[in-house]
């Protein structure tokens, strides 16, 4: 009996223990998305007035909301110095409510929102993000581009900024993003692509927090 449960001791051993220290080691990267936002949809509506709905919309504040649900999803956020950050006015507000003057924002472009026309199709009326969805699908086919960047050149830009991040997150341990919705999807596919694991997983709503490791 003694020498079956010494078998059943070393197996428990052999397997648990690489998962724990694997739990352990290494860098880790969160990828926080925005709070919500303080603007309400117009509903159905010309394309137009969907155009002035993304501007009110970029240009509102945040939502209350209770940070501590967040930050247990992070390892130490009292720790947290620096967070990754795009420069729209949603994401900076949801970070300084997340860490307050604690943590120096570093600002970059390219976790921005994806920027593209809205399409115009005159005489027709759709739900306000219903014009918005079916502008960026049509601007990531390669059309209504105007002098915008691609949808390829935002992620090859993101993918080489990909590289700071990491690098950051090899350094400190830990790195923090706050951004958007589909930049976050693609950040994500780019780290896992170079060999990261997916391991908390949350979808892409508000203050959703996916989390890799190496």
């Amino acid at each position: 009996m003694m020498h079956l449960m010494y078998k059943i001791s070393c197996i428990l051993i052999f397997f648990l223990i690489p998962e724990y220290l694997n739990g352990l080691e290494g860098p880790v990267i969160h990828i926080i998305r925005h709070a919500e936002v303080d603007a309400e949809s117009p509903g159905w509506c010309s394309s137009g007035q969907a155009f002035k709905f993304r501007m009110i919309y970029n240009n509102a504040d945040i939502r209350e909301f209770d940070p501590g649900p967040v930050l247990k999803k992070i390892d130490d956020p009292e720790k947290v110095d620096t967070v990754f950050c795009s420069p729209q006015k949603r994401a900076l507000q949801t970070a300084l409510a997340l860490f307050d003057d604690n943590a120096i924002l570093s600002i970059n472009d390219n976790l921005m929102e994806l920027q593209y026309p809205v399409i115009k199709w005159p005489v027709i009326r759709m739900p306000a993000r219903a014009w918005l969805t079916a502008s960026m699908i049509f601007w990531m086919d390669g059309n209504n581009t105007d002098s915008l960047p691609s949808y390829r050149e935002r992620k090859q830009n993101l993918e080489k900024y990909s590289s700071e991040l990491i690098a950051y997150a090899e350094r400190n341990g830990e790195a923090i993003v706050v951004a958007h919705g589909v930049i976050n999807r693609e950040l994500i596919r780019i780290l896992k692509k170079k060999g990261w694991k997916h391991y908390q997983k949350e979808g892409y709503g508000n203050l959703s927090v996916n989390s890799l490791k190496r």
